[in-house]
């Protein structure tokens, strides 16, 4: 008989695969369905030899940090299962219950595992920087080298740690790859990280922490959640954001506002790879790239971040203003890239004299990136406007 059994977690981003996979297989528990089946003579054995797949997640709903609310369930229904002659089941969960369950159900599961890998889906797509081939690490690149402007030198650093990364994380020495990006807003610092994440994960949520948004009294809670008995949220917004998101890329950003506790929290989490969030549940980020962001300078740089911090990132590099030159190569390609978009939607062409007059933008004393973008929005809006007759414009 069996003494224990394994919860098979999954990642809610899958969800549309998972139920492709075991289409007719699956029995959604909930309360009701409990005490259903309590009632009757021969309690579950009707729905252990017609389903496969059983998941507990609405169990949890709203109630994930209330064991009282969902143990008794949870453990009825995997010792009727335990007590029963069919073991061919699988009991599966959204990965944000799922620790907490083996926490609190240690008798009865003993441990967890990905749903994803049991079905054989965690193969098809390879979101991080070191499994992919040396093929995709190069359209990466080429991607990567086309879309930031300006900076060459970073580009080409960048990429040279990268590599050496890649190397180092096989053999199992260095967990996570992470750099430090200084300089003035609007120049490319937070498309940096951008990039790398829509080539590796494209159909991913973006995982950004801004770090100006957080008091600096509470900033590690905001960050990993508050200790059970804490009045208010108990989740963190890194831990929920890694929890549904596939996308290996963080953008932690505005460092500069980050507090001592906060500082000392990515110490650790880059020296060992791994955290511990609020709850006692451990997040491992191996093959992950964390690039953090900040207006500091050199000199702001040193004198505000420890030389312990310091020596964990992998690369620090300060971006520059970009020169007339590739602020003109942005111009260039942000107006063919509106203009694309422009004939498909309004089935607008310009003349050579509208597309020159609407790339003629003096940017002679603006050096952030957005602020020029905002310029060409202006000049691609008055060509639709004074050009298009249908509706949607004024």
């Amino acid at each position: 008989m069996l003494s224990r059994i394994i919860l098979y977690t999954y990642n809610s981003n899958n969800i549309e695969d998972i139920m492709t996979e075991i289409n007719g297989q699956l029995k959604i528990i909930t309360s009701n369905d409990i005490y259903a089946e309590l009632k009757k003579e021969d309690p579950f054995k009707e729905i252990f030899g017609q389903f496969k797949y059983f998941d507990l997640s609405l169990l949890m709903l709203g109630e994930n940090e209330r064991a009282d609310a969902w143990l008794y369930s949870v453990i009825t229904l995997i010792q009727a299962y335990l007590n029963s002659g069919n073991h061919d089941a699988c009991f599966i969960m959204d990965k944000r219950y799922g620790k907490n369950v083996q926490i609190n159900v240690p008798y009865f599961i003993s441990g967890t595992e990905p749903l994803e890998q049991y079905l054989g889906l965690d193969q098809r797509i390879i979101t991080n920087i070191v499994d992919i081939s040396n093929d995709e690490l190069s359209a990466l690149k080429t991607y990567f080298y086309n879309n930031l402007y300006g900076n060459e030198k970073f580009k080409t650093r960048l990429f040279e740690e990268i590599v050496k990364f890649r190397v180092f994380n096989k053999l199992g020495e260095h967990k996570i790859f992470s750099a430090f990006i200084c300089g003035p807003s609007g120049i490319g610092k937070t498309e940096s990280a951008w990039l790398l994440h829509n080539k590796l994960a494209p159909k991913e949520r973006f995982i950004k922490i801004n770090l100006g948004n957080y008091s600096e009294q509470n900033a590690l809670s905001s960050l990993i959640g508050s200790p059970r008995g804490f009045i208010g949220s108990s989740k963190g917004e890194l831990t929920d954001k890694i929890e549904t998101s596939k996308s290996k890329v963080i953008l932690i950003d505005e460092f500069e506002k980050a507090s001592g506790e906060v500082h000392n929290f990515f110490l650790e989490l880059l020296a060992d790879g791994k955290f511990t969030d609020s709850l006692g549940r451990e997040y491992d980020l191996d093959k992950y790239i964390i690039i953090f962001t900040s207006n500091f300078s050199p000199e702001e740089f040193t004198r505000n971040v420890s030389p312990e911090l310091r020596s964990r990132f992998d690369l620090k590099f300060q971006m520059n203003q970009l020169s007339g030159i590739e602020k003109q190569n942005y111009v260039n390609y942000k107006t063919n890239y509106y203009l694309a978009k422009v004939k498909k939607v309004y089935n607008l062409s310009p003349t050579s004299k509208e597309k020159d007059a609407i790339s003629a933008i003096d940017f002679s004393d603006v050096h952030n990136l957005r602020e020029i973008n905002r310029l060409i929005e202006n000049k691609i809006t008055d060509y639709v406007c004074n050009n298009f007759s249908g509706d949607g414009v004024e």
